[in-house]
């Protein structure tokens, strides 16, 4: 699915820019907003998606 792993690197951020930019977007809290929680928490579900759930739907579309 990924020619190389730099396109692998370019997935993860970008994803990862995106769903953090929406997870801060979206919990506005009236107490401080932890940014460490937030970062670890879209990283991990940018890498899960690019590296799992991508190759698993790739797969069943070809």
């Amino acid at each position: 699915m990924y020619d190389s792993v730099m396109s692998t690197i370019y997935s993860i951020l970008v994803f990862w820019v995106v769903f953090l930019v929406f997870q801060r977007i979206n919990t506005r809290y009236p107490k401080s907003n932890p940014w460490k929680k937030d970062i670890l928490l879209t990283f991990i579900q940018s890498v899960i998606i690019v590296l799992l759930v991508l190759p698993i739907l790739a797969l069943f579309i070809n």
